[in-house]
Parts: C-alpha cells; structure tokens; sequence
C-alpha cells in the first residue's frame, strides 16, 4: 500500500505599475518633417517555438555503482520535472528506511502521475544519524527541494536512547528549516512488546515536536496501516512473531 502524498500551494502574482507622477510641462511645439515610409514587404513567417531542451537526469556519484539488496538505488534528480496538479512539476526529496525502499516504486508512480518529481534517498535499517547525512549530501548537490518526506525512525527507537532520537528529530528539522513544507511518516511496529511502547513513545514525540512547527505535518501511517490491514511484522504472546496482515489482538489501544 502506498502513502498518499497530496499537496496543494497557491501562488499569488501581483502586477505592479510605477505611481503616477506630475505631467511635466509642454514644450513648444515643433515643426515636423515628413519621413517617407518604405514600401510595404511581406511579413515575415513566423517561426516555431523551439522545443524546450532539460539537462540530463543528476546522478550522486557518492552512491554505490551496485547497491546492495537492502538500498535503493542511487538517487536521481530528474532533469525533466513532471507536469500536472497538484504537483504542477514541483520537486519533493524523500529520505527513509526499508519501508520506503519496498514501497519506492508505487511512490514514484503515485508522485509523477500527481505532477510530483521525485528524488529518493532510502536504504534499509537506516537511521536519523543517516538521515542528517543524506540532508547533508543533497544540500551540498543543491538538491534540497522546498517539500521533504522523511520516514526514518523505525530503526531508531529499539537502538538509541529516546533523548538521542528526539534530538536527532529536532536537528534534522532545524536543517530542514521553518520554510520547507515536511511530511514525517509515523511508525507502525509490533513485533514485541518492546517495539510497542517506543513507537508509541516516538509517534507522541513527533507530534509534539511538531506542534511547535507550522511546517511540519505527521502522517499517520500506523492509523492508515491498521485501517488497510497492510502487511507488517506482528508479535503475539503465543506465538512466534511472523508476518501477518492483522494487527494481534495483544496490541489494543485507545486512540
């Protein structure tokens, strides 16, 4: 299942006119003399517009030739943006783990046939400290569009201590800075009993920490997951923890 990425910005454009100034005064008036206008020709045929020309799609040469199973592959930064609403050609860079490696190729369907370019910056069991790194490479490319969907976090919270991931979610957000519209994709984990309670605990930091930020909105993935029984490690008390496409009925909470 995909996540619906769907943005809408409305771009006002304002016509200004120079202020109107004293008519300065009369001169005298002038004897003219008459110029002798050239004999009609033909028009000139107008000539096509040419065909718009795009650089070549951009390459991170950083990235692996051949990356391994578990990676993305390298991210291209289209030379030829898309067309169309609501996207209407604009650029959104996406940064994340395993989930948006194994989702990427229905992402960037969903994305180019919304008017959406997409770049994708994704390798699995990744996490934040990665994550500031890529945040890094595509500014030093100048590849850091105004709209950035990070889904990183999974990998974080059964690894680092909470206060070292909450202040990794702040940094990447300071880079990211106040005028970038970003989208951070919650977790949806229950493989153990563990698991469960520090994504509770990140999905409540997130939103907290994006209250304090206009530009920042959490999608709710664990929501969407459980609604559409999408596919996903599950842990239950007798038994081993599997694949399952429901959510275990050990797992229940109010929301």
């Amino acid at each position: 299942m995909g996540i619906a990425f769907v943005a809408a910005s409305t771009v006002a454009l304002y016509l200004t006119q120079p202020p109107t100034g004293a008519i300065a005064a009369a001169e005298e008036p002038r004897e003219v003399t008459p110029v002798q206008s050239a004999a009609p020709t033909l028009a000139a045929t107008p000539t096509p517009s040419p065909t718009p020309t795009f650089p070549p799609d951009q390459i991170d040469n950083s990235w692996p030739d051949n990356p391994p199973w578990d990676a993305c592959p390298a991210p291209i930064w289209p030379g030829q943006p898309s067309e169309g609403t609501p996207g209407d050609g604009r650029r959104v860079l996406i940064i994340g783990d395993s989930l948006t490696r194994d989702s990427q190729e229905s992402m960037t369907q969903f994305l180019v046939d919304s008017g959406w370019t997409p770049t994708f910056r994704c390798w699995g069991s990744r996490r934040l400290d990665w994550g500031l790194d890529q945040l890094k490479r595509a500014k030093e490319l100048d590849q850091l569009p105004e709209h950035v969907i990070v889904a990183l976090g999974t990998n974080d919270i059964s690894w680092e201590q909470p206060a070292t991931t909450e202040s990794r979610v702040n940094t990447m957000l300071d880079r990211l800075g106040p005028n970038r519209q970003v989208l951070w994709v919650d977790l949806d984990i229950a493989y153990s009993q563990f698991s469960m309670q520090r994504a509770d605990w990140f999905n409540g930091m997130i939103r907290t920490v994006a209250k304090d930020r206009p530009n920042v909105m959490v999608v709710p993935w664990e929501k969407i997951a459980r609604q559409e029984k999408a596919a996903a490690f599950r842990w239950h008390p007798l038994r081993t923890p599997g694949l399952s496409t429901s959510r275990s009925h050990a797992h229940r909470r109010s929301q």
